[in-house]
């Protein structure tokens, strides 16, 4: 990404957080009870996060497809502060949302 007089470097901006990140796609997609959002962690990478999710119908996984395309351009870098690592050399959140996501 290259800096243009007039507009925000993505450095200069607050970032989203992973949780947030991921309340986004929950609320954009609206999958059926019980389907996992997740957002992995790609220490060193920009974006610095991977997104996937549980079985859901072809109609729902276009739309997260196209969600997570559009948030890989305008948020490649999320806040991962207060998101354990756990065993694991990376972080994730997994969220299980509804239509109504929490």
């Amino acid at each position: 990404m290259y800096w243009r007089a007039g507009c925000l470097d993505f450095r200069e901006r607050r970032l989203k957080t992973a949780n947030a990140l991921v309340r986004e796609l929950g609320s954009a997609v609206q999958p059926p009870t019980g389907t996992a959002i997740v957002l992995t962690e790609e220490p060193g990478a920009q974006p610095n996060w991977v997104a996937a999710a549980g079985m859901m119908e072809a109609a729902l996984t276009d739309k997260f497809s196209e969600k997570v395309a559009e948030l890989r351009k305008t948020d490649p870098l999320v806040d991962w502060t207060g998101v354990d690592k756990g065993h694991a050399e990376f972080r994730r959140v997994v969220k299980f949302l509804s239509a109504a996501a929490d």
